[in-house]
């Protein structure tokens, strides 16, 4: 059975590092070129595949070159294709990425090219039934909502990854068990002039059994309902030479973290730990620990002060 179904944006990235980033109508030297998989959802999963909990993904790619790459780097990494459909004459989403070794920002352009999204009908019910959690990213809307309806009929929890408030993305909100937002996604979709006012917003209106806002550097915390307070999780200093991957990864290891047992709190430092230890490392998916690597990461760091 694979545990993990995810719904969302998979996409060819070529990603480029340079001492800086150029002045506009100029030329500068890269230092080192990689070609990888990407997306939010396929790096969550590539994840959950690294972290030792079995995942597929249930999409469209292109038949062109960048589609077949997208499928063979999952494939690679452990992440199911059998639900991957291939649209043929059509072009894979691309981008092309940046990272500025001064500061380990990272620039991106992307293609949305010409593959159109999955229906429902192209939803696998009896997967879906059998997966003990589906995962999204916000795109792919329709077919999400489709597939987030269904899990809620069937008793299978729905974890969002919510970075970008896209078009209609409230139709999904009430649907999500494991809603984790990025702090400019609460504050733009709320309007409420701090994080934490909008995870009270957000747990008001739409009630997830999780809430966890994520703050980038800062950190994060998860929202205590009963209590009505922050809860935040560690964070874990590194030198980062990548960022690029590191919100997906930690997406990707809480659920790898709760479906392996562990509660909210302990699921959300083990994340952190997660995300922290892939930015040390280059690649959005290569870059991604495995199980054994984030405890051991943990064990050395024990004793990090909670930010907040």
């Amino acid at each position: 059975m694979t545990q993990v179904i995810g719904i969302g944006s998979a996409v060819f990235d070529i990603l480029m590092t340079a001492d800086r980033f150029p002045a506009e109508d100029t030329k500068l030297e890269g230092r080192e070129t990689k070609l990888q998989c990407g997306g939010p959802c396929a790096t969550a999963l590539v994840a959950m595949s690294k972290l030792g909990v079995s995942s597929a993904y249930m999409g469209t790619v292109g038949g062109d070159m960048y589609g077949s790459f997208i499928r063979a780097e999952l494939e690679r990494y452990g992440v199911g294709t059998q639900y991957l459909r291939t649209a043929a004459g059509q072009q894979s989403f691309h981008s092309f990425i940046l990272l500025n070794l001064a500061n380990a920002s990272r620039t991106c352009v992307w293609n949305r090219g010409t593959v159109q999204p999955p229906l429902a009908q192209d939803v696998d019910l009896d997967a879906l039934r059998a997966a003990a959690c589906l995962h999204l990213d916000g795109h792919q809307l329709d077919c999400a909502v489709y597939a987030a309806g269904k899990a809620r009929e069937y008793g299978v929890p729905v974890s969002l990854d919510a970075g970008g408030v896209y078009p209609g993305i409230g139709r999904l909100l009430p649907l999500v068990d494991i809603l984790i937002p990025s702090e400019e996604f609460a504050l733009r979709f709320t309007g409420c002039a701090t994080a934490e006012e909008a995870a009270a917003a957000l747990q008001q209106r739409f009630g997830p059994s999780v809430l966890v806002i994520t703050q980038g550097s800062r950190g994060g915390f998860l929202w205590d309902a009963a209590c009505g307070r922050p809860l935040r999780y560690p964070v874990y200093p590194v030198r980062a030479v990548d960022s690029n991957g590191a919100g997906d990864t930690f997406h990707g290891a809480f659920a790898a973290a709760r479906i392996k047992g562990l509660l909210p709190p302990d699921a959300a430092a083990f994340a952190s730990a997660a995300s922290a230890l892939k930015c040390t490392r280059f690649g959005a998916q290569q870059g991604i620990p495995s199980w054994t690597e984030v405890i051991a990461f943990q064990k050395e760091h024990e004793g990090v002060i909670r930010h907040g």
